[in-house]
C-alpha cells in the first residue's frame, strides 16, 4: 500500500507540475542568496575580530534557532499537503501505519527542507570554521524536519485540545534555543571574550542535533496517536442558526475561512508589525513604510479582488434582496474597520516610540478611507477566486488589468504619503492626509453608486467571469 501510495503521489506532482512556478521559485531564492552573501561581504570586514573570538558552537547554535521561526511560518503559510486521509483513500485497505510512514517519506523528502540548511551553509561559509559550519548545516536540516512535523501535527490536530499542547511546546523550544544561543554569545562578551564552553567546540551542537531528533520521535508518535476523523460521531456539537449569518458577516467570515486570504494578511501584518517597533524612535514620524503598510495592507490586499470572493457564489446573490451598491458599501465599511483594527495595534507606539497621534489618526482616514474607496472599481474587473489554495505564487483569479491597477491603486497614496511627510511641516502633512481621507468618506457613496450602475451595466459580462 505504501508504494501505491507513493505512485499515486508521483502522479499528482507531474501531473501539477508547473515550469513557470518552479522556475519563477529559482529566481527569487537567488535573489534571496545573492542579497544575504553581498551582506556578508560588506560586514564581514567589520565583524571579522569579535567573531574570531567568540564561541562558534555558540554562533551556530544561536543562527539554527533563530531560523527557527521564519522556517515555521514559511511551512504554516505554503505547506499545503494533507496529512488527513481524503474519503476515497479511506474507501481503500490503507492501514494508518502504511499513511503515517507515508507522511514521514513526503516529509523527508520535501524540498523545502533544503532552504534554511542552505542558507546556513552560505552564513557558516563566512563566519564559521569548516567543521562547525557542517555540523550547523546537519543541524539545520535536523531542525527543519521537525519543524516539518510540528506543522504536520498542526494540521491533524482535529481540535484546540490538541493543538494547544503543540503551539505552547513550539514556542518554549524557540525561546529556549534563542535564549541558549544569545546567552552565551553575552556571557563571552562580558568574560572579555575568553569563555570557554564544557567539552569540544562540537559538544553543544551535537546536543543540539540529539534533542531536536527526539523532539521529531516525539512527534512522530504524537501524529501517529491522533486521531483526526471520527467515523463513529452521529451528530454535530455544535450547530450555528443560519440568522447569525448576515451580508456584512460574511465579509469577515469568508476571509477567516480562507486560507489563501488569512495567511498572507496575517503573515505579512505580522512582519511589518514588528518592524515598525524595532525602528528607532526618531524615524517613527518619518517615512515609516512598515507603519504604511501595517495599517494599509489589509484593505490594499483585499481590495484586488473586491468581488473575487463573492464570484463562488454571486449567481445565489444575485437571487437575493441585495444590490450591488448595497454589497460595494459593506466592502468599504470592511476595509474601514481593518485599517481600525490594525490602529489598535499601533496605540502602544504612541507611549512608548513617541508617535504622533495626529498622524496615527491621519493614516486611519487617508488609508482607511482614501486607499479603500481608491481601490473600489477593481470590482468591475474581478474574477472568481479559488478561496481554498495556498497563496504561494498563485495567479488564479488575477489578471493584467487587475495587476496593473493594483499596483497603481497602491503607488499614488504612497507618493502622497511620502510627499507630506517629506516636503511639508509635520502639522500639514498630517492636515492633508486627513482631508483627503475626509473628502473620500464625504463622496463614498455617489462614487460606489457609479461604480454600481457601470457594474449592472455590464452584468451579463461580470456574470460570466465569475464562471471561469
Amino acid at each position: 500500500m505504501l508504494k501505491q501510495l507513493l505512485s499515486l503521489r508521483y502522479i499528482q506532482w507531474r501531473r501539477n507540475f508547473s515550469w513557470r512556478k518552479f522556475l519563477a521559485v529559482l529566481y527569487f531564492v537567488g535573489i534571496m542568496l545573492m542579497m544575504i552573501v553581498a551582506m556578508l561581504f560588506a560586514i564581514r570586514n567589520v565583524l571579522a575580530y569579535q567573531l574570531d573570538r567568540l564561541p562558534p558552537a555558540a554562533l551556530a547554535i544561536a543562527l539554527v534557532a533563530m531560523l527557527s521561526l521564519p522556517d515555521f511560518m514559511m511551512r504554516m503559510m505554503w505547506d499545503s499537503d494533507a496529512v488527513v486521509m481524503d474519503d476515497f483513500l479511506r474507501t481503500k485497505p490503507i492501514s494508518s501505519n502504511a499513511w503515517n510512514r507515508f507522511i514521514a517519506i513526503m516529509l523527508t523528502v520535501d524540498p523545502w527542507n533544503l532552504v534554511m540548511p542552505m542558507l546556513v551553509a552560505i552564513v557558516g561559509a563566512f563566519l564559521l570554521p569548516a567543521g562547525v559550519t557542517v555540523l550547523a548545516v546537519v543541524a539545520a536540516l535536523v531542525q527543519t524536519l521537525m519543524l516539518s512535523w510540528l506543522v504536520a501535527d498542526i494540521h491533524k490536530a482535529p481540535s484546540i485540545e490538541h493543538s494547544l499542547p503543540l503551539w505552547i511546546g513550539g514556542v518554549v523550544y524557540y525561546l529556549a534555543m534563542t535564549g541558549l544561543g544569545v546567552t552565551l554569545i553575552v556571557l563571552a562578551l562580558m568574560s572579555g571574550m575568553t569563555l570557554h564552553l564544557p567539552g569540544s567546540p562540537w559538544t553543544e551542537l551535537v546536543l543540539f542535533i540529539a534533542l531536536d531528533i527526539v523532539l521529531t520521535g516525539v512527534l512522530y508518535l504524537y501524529f501517529c496517536h491522533m486521531r483526526a476523523y471520527d467515523e463513529h460521531e452521529q451528530h454535530a456539537n455544535n450547530v450555528r442558526s443560519l440568522g447569525d449569518v448576515t451580508l456584512f458577516s460574511t465579509e469577515y467570515l469568508s476571509v477567516w475561512r480562507s486560507k489563501r486570504f488569512r495567511v498572507p494578511m496575517l503573515f505579512i501584518t505580522i512582519l511589518f508589525l514588528l518592524q515598525s517597533y524595532t525602528l528607532p524612535n526618531n524615524n517613527v514620524n518619518q517615512v515609516n513604510i512598515p507603519l504604511y503598510f501595517v495599517l494599509g495592507w489589509p484593505s490594499m490586499f483585499l481590495g484586488q479582488w473586491v468581488f473575487g470572493i463573492e464570484g463562488n457564489y454571486f449567481h445565489g446573490l444575485w437571487t437575493k434582496p441585495y444590490s450591488i451598491e448595497h454589497m460595494l458599501l459593506n466592502k468599504y465599511k470592511f476595509y474601514i474597520i481593518l485599517t481600525l483594527g490594525m490602529a489598535v495595534l499601533l496605540i502602544p507606539a504612541i507611549f512608548f516610540m513617541g508617535l504622533r497621534p495626529t498622524t496615527l489618526m491621519a493614516m486611519i482616514l487617508f488609508l482607511g478611507c482614501g486607499q479603500s474607496l481608491l481601490m473600489m472599481p477593481t470590482c468591475l474587473l474581478s474574477t472568481r477566486v479559488d478561496l481554498f489554495t495556498s497563496a504561494f505564487f498563485n495567479y488564479q483569479g488575477a489578471s493584467r488589468r487587475i495587476t496593473i491597477y493594483s499596483l497603481t491603486a497602491g503607488i499614488i497614496p504612497l507618493a502622497i504619503y511620502a510627499f507630506c511627510s517629506l516636503a511639508l511641516a509635520p502639522l500639514w502633512g498630517d492636515a492633508i492626509m486627513a482631508a483627503i481621507g475626509l473628502a473620500a468618506l464625504a463622496f463614498h457613496r455617489p462614487c460606489i453608486r457609479l461604480l454600481a450602475q457601470k457594474w449592472k451595466n455590464n452584468r451579463y459580462e461580470n456574470m460570466e467571469r465569475y464562471l471561469n
